[in-house]
């Protein structure tokens, strides 16, 4: 699925601007009113990234506190319905609609919490019921993962991709409001006052954004899912959405009526695919694979003997196709023979779940590291080691985003 982005047409910003000048000359009430009949037939999302766009093009913070103020009080009567949930407990779609609603019931309580502090009527709960947002906005991520992650690639299958992309592209817009209210909180943490009246406006703007980005999915994207996925779809989709993770804050997480299938076992094709449970590889592919990262791996298996190992392309320890079927034992000096042979022992025993070591090697940093391997019934089926050159990532510095292309 390509990726969506949400502009805002030139039209749109000049009539946010008309709609400045109005605010600026009216009284409350008639703010109030300008604002209602500006958003009517609008989508919130559209006039956000307007918003945004011309704060970035020099908008006063005068005029955007207008605009803030008439937003928290178009705001302040809205509630959300109640919708019915489309399927039974347990279903994916169910989960997803419960948590739509638990999500706004949260923000509502931190918008009232924030109007109550910014008119002085503000006690601890509702200090500390902000402060506690940060948690609950990486926390509801989840909701937005499973989404992303499972469910969108499944309708993907099926042809349906404008509005999964679309969803998709309005997450990124409700993570950014996030990010934002989360250093608006931290400001008024550090005793900075300032911030409390933006802090307003942007929940404000964060509920009209959930309520609208909730009803698209609830009456658009989860009846189509539910009309093209067929049952053992969903109990697949089910399987991955508990991979992710449910949000802590739902009050439970409904198992009831709808059982999910278990994986089958890794098999391999008359064509010589090895068919996963995550996908299908052929024998070439799952060498370029392993070769491809920057990485050496081996591969010891149950009996102590070395089975497999990779071939990056820059290699730090020298390795023969002749060590295949020898002993690890024996593949080590006598002064590291002993650790190696208790790190073995260890995880056979299930004393031990890893091992890691690093060392300084002709001016690199070289990170060594082992894990048992364990198959679906915990029994032991050997070592993987896993080595790696960290010089380069110890050094390094800020950040580089995807796009960057410097």
């Amino acid at each position: 699925m390509e990726r969506m982005s949400i502009g805002a047409s030139g039209e749109l910003k000049s009539r946010l601007m008309s709609l400045v000048e109005q605010l600026r000359e009216g009284d409350l009430d008639d703010r109030e009113g300008s604002y209602r009949r500006f958003m009517e037939g609008l989508d919130p999302f559209e006039v956000e990234e307007a918003e945004e766009q011309l704060e970035k093009e020099g908008l006063s913070q005068r005029d955007m506190m207008l605009l803030c103020d008439a937003h928290v009080r178009y705001m302040e009567d809205i509630t959300e319905d109640e919708e019915a949930l489309l399927e039974m407990p347990g279903h994916p779609i169910h989960t997803l609609m419960e948590e739509h609603v638990m999500i706004l019931v949260s923000v509502k309580k931190a918008r009232d919490s924030v109007l109550r502090i910014l008119n002085g009527e503000g006690d601890l709960v509702d200090r500390e019921r902000l402060i506690g947002l940060e948690s609950f906005f990486k926390e509801a991520q989840k909701h937005f993962q499973r989404e992303e992650n499972v469910l969108f690639p499944y309708m993907e299958r099926h042809g349906i991709t404008g509005p999964p992309a679309r969803m998709w592209a309005e997450h990124d817009v409700l993570r950014r409001k996030e990010k934002e209210i989360a250093r608006l909180v931290e400001r008024m943490v550090e005793g900075d006052e300032d911030p409390v009246e933006r802090l307003a406006c942007s929940l404000s703007q964060l509920l009209s954004l959930l309520n609208t980005h909730f009803y698209k999915e609830n009456h658009v994207l989860f009846p189509q899912a539910i009309n093209v996925l067929d049952a053992l779809e969903w109990n697949e989709v089910r399987r991955q959405f508990d991979d992710v993770g449910c949000c802590s804050f739902m009050p439970h997480h409904a198992q009831v009526g709808f059982r999910t299938m278990v994986p089958t076992e890794p098999t391999v094709t008359h064509d010589g695919e090895v068919v996963l449970p995550t996908g299908r590889l052929t024998a070439e592919e799952v060498e370029m694979l392993l070769n491809a990262l920057p990485l050496e791996i081996t591969y010891v298996g149950e009996d102590d003997t070395v089975r497999y190992f990779s071939k990056p392309a820059d290699r730090i320890f020298v390795r023969t196709e002749a060590v295949i079927g020898r002993k690890v034992q024996n593949c080590h000096p006598a002064k590291s023979l002993h650790l190696v042979q208790r790190i073995v022992e260890d995880f056979k025993s299930g004393a031990r779940d890893q091992a890691e070591f690093w060392i300084d090697m002709e001016g690199k940093k070289v990170h060594i590291r082992f894990w048992p391997l364990r198959d679906r019934k915990g029994n032991y089926r050997g070592v993987v080691e896993v080595v790696q050159n960290v010089t380069g990532i110890m050094d390094l510095k800020g950040e580089k985003r995807l796009l960057d292309e410097s």
